[in-house]
């Protein structure tokens, strides 16, 4: 089911080789037609800036559809990452 109370995203990127490496959370409401959150896409990654972090918060009242995926794009061959994701559990806070 989608939350009304926003997000937050965190990555860490521990290599990338090629180019750079772009994350985004992307939502949907039928796990099939997907879209970008807004809010949640983070600064390219590249190589030789390693490991990198960062954390994205959507407003704190944005509606996130039930399924939630994370994809990549870039020019790259390979990254070595890890993102994790929470809805916030209430309205009006900042997490």
């Amino acid at each position: 089911m989608s939350s009304l109370f926003g997000a937050q995203a965190y990555l860490q990127v521990a290599s990338v080789v090629g180019t750079s490496a772009t994350v985004k959370i992307q939502d949907s409401a039928d796990n099939s037609t997907f879209a970008d959150v807004t809010g949640l896409t983070f600064t390219a990654a590249t190589p030789g800036a390693s490991p990198q972090t960062q954390r994205l918060a959507t407003a704190n009242n944005a509606t996130i559809r039930r399924y939630v995926r994370a994809i990549t794009t870039g020019t790259f061959t390979s990254a070595i990452f890890a993102v994790a994701f929470m809805r916030n559990p209430i309205a009006g806070q900042a997490f």
